[in-house]
């Protein structure tokens, strides 16, 4: 009986200490289960036409929301890194090999093979003309984790170009409907909802094959005004901001309450010319409007220090840049000369000139969700009033349309000219008569011909002078107008930290942001 009273008592002591253990550790599970988790809310002056990335420029949105990856990727010096390829290698002028990285899945689980990423490069170059354009890939093997692509031609900007979000790597297997609202991609986040031109919001993948993301879960939100959104930033309703413009920073200069990153963008503002109008196809005519335009003082002045004056289309801290190049100085006489010496005259005193009984009207387009381009068309369309040139604003939410339509005059345009840190892929693009963004229909058989003459060069420096060579003869035919090299800036709370600007504006969200 003793024996027994003794077992009983063991039995129910032991029972105590379980029911302690599970209570206590029942509590800890409670208390982090309870835990709120880390989310941030980003405004951001762009918008994509949907996130299916092999479609226009949607990639750079997708990438910057931490969802898409690409083979490789630039770092904050441009300089290529792996990403999805932990290794390459350059065969020959023609052919590259690339190892995909082992243990790297899609959203859905699904491992990255070389062949999901043969079939994802491939609905790329069917669905988009300008993969073809930039990566002249002429075919593409699998085997394993082994990826080999064959370029018709040498092209030496591959590496650079292939880092362009257009080729983002998606199970190509999904469901078609999720292309375009929700992306499977590989990066450290997933889309969780999608409105259309309103918000996106991405949470944590917890199964990313790199450092996991430290926020769970973050949200996008379009905010086109920036007063609104620098207010929103203010307000507490978001809590990071892209592209706030010069006349706003000031708002934000207490540093115990907001970081501050900016860069000198590899971005341009430029107006295309369309070269089938008949007053744009008279060279003096475009002449006096690259006079007329004070450069300057639209940077200075107008965008409070947020840009820099330009020469040509890129940066002056690039070596084929600014201070190679003479470009023109803001000169109303000399512009109002050109034009009378060309036979444009006012006849009825309204301050319009005219010839051949027509006014020297002009319609200048330009989109409203890059804050500074209202503003320099204001400013324009008073520099050409000046010299007798009239012009009606066209404001538009974003004008690919537009351009691609051929209905427009001037259209001021933003465009980032050397995403890869070569300048051949711009003016191929942009210049060469037959480039997949030449809007404007420039046509030069010389600068076809120095363009053409990248194909196969390898030697940097006669790279830069090719380039060079080019945006003089753009410069002297006048193709289009180069206005001003913008900043870029992203501003956060105090709280957020590791949100950083990228020259390339590829990247934003990765897994190093988080907030207190």
């Amino acid at each position: 009986m003793k024996i027994r009273k003794k077992l009983a008592i063991m039995l129910t002591i032991a029972l105590l200490c379980t029911s302690f253990v599970a209570c206590t550790s029942g509590g800890a599970s409670d208390k982090s289960g309870n835990e709120k988790p880390k989310s941030i809310v980003f405004g951001l002056n762009t918008v994509s036409t949907n996130l299916d990335s092999a479609v226009g420029f949607n990639g750079w949105l997708v990438s910057r929301y931490g969802v898409g990856e690409t083979l490789v990727k630039f770092n904050k010096n441009m300089k290529i890194e792996p990403l999805l390829a932990d290794s390459w290698k350059r065969v020959d002028d023609l052919t590259w090999k690339f190892h995909i990285r082992e243990g790297v899945k899609f959203h859905n689980g699904t491992p990255v093979t070389a062949k999901a990423v043969k079939s994802s490069l491939e609905r790329a170059l069917k669905v988009n003309p300008r993969t073809e354009k930039i990566l002249l890939i002429k075919s593409i093997t699998a085997d394993g984790q082994n990826l080999t692509i064959t370029t018709k031609t040498s092209n030496e900007t591959f590496l650079g170009n292939i880092a362009d979000p257009l080729t983002i790597i998606m199970d190509t297997n999904a469901a078609s409907d999720t292309f375009a609202k929700s992306p499977v991609c590989t990066g450290p986040f997933k889309v969780k909802s999608y409105v259309p031109n309103s918000k996106v919001v991405v949470e944590k993948n917890k199964d990313y094959w790199g450092d996991k993301a430290q926020l769970d879960e973050a949200t996008f939100k379009y905010i086109k005004d920036d007063n609104t959104r620098a207010m929103a930033l203010q307000s507490g309703e978001i809590d990071v901001a892209t592209g706030i413009s010069g006349n706003s920073m000031s708002l934000f200069a207490d540093k115990s309450k907001y970081n501050i990153d900016k860069v000198t963008s590899l971005r341009i503002i430029m107006s295309y010319e369309n070269m089938n109008n008949e007053f744009l196809k008279d060279s003096a005519v475009r002449k006096a409007i690259a006079l007329s335009v004070d450069r300057e003082t639209y940077a200075k002045k107008l965008l409070k220090g947020a840009a820099v004056a330009a020469v040509g289309p890129f940066s002056e801290s690039l070596p084929y840049g600014n201070k190679n190049l003479t470009g023109y100085k803001y000169d109303k006489a000399a512009a109002a000369k050109l034009l009378s010496d060309a036979g444009y005259k006012d006849t009825d005193g309204d301050g319009i000139l005219e010839k051949n009984g027509k006014k020297l009207e002009l319609n200048l387009a330009f989109y409203t969700s890059r804050s500074e381009l209202p503003i320099i068309a204001q400013a324009m369309q008073a520099n050409l009033k000046e010299i007798g040139i009239g012009t009606k604003l066209q404001a538009y939410e974003s004008v690919p349309k537009e351009i691609k339509s051929g209905i427009f005059d001037l259209c001021l345009y933003s465009v980032n000219t050397a995403v890869t840190g070569d300048p051949q892929t711009f003016l191929e693009q942009y210049f060469r008569s037959d480039g997949s963004e030449n809007y404007g229909k420039y046509s030069n058989p010389e600068v076809d011909s120095l363009i053409d003459k990248f194909k196969g060069q390898k030697d940097i420096q006669a790279r830069n002078n090719i380039a060079i060579q080019v945006q003089q003869k753009l410069l002297d035919d006048n193709a289009d107008i180069f206005i001003a090299t913008s900043m870029l800036n992203v501003v956060s709370k105090n709280t957020v930290t590791g949100v950083r600007v990228h020259p390339d504006e590829y990247y934003l969200l990765n897994s190093k942001v988080s907030i207190k």
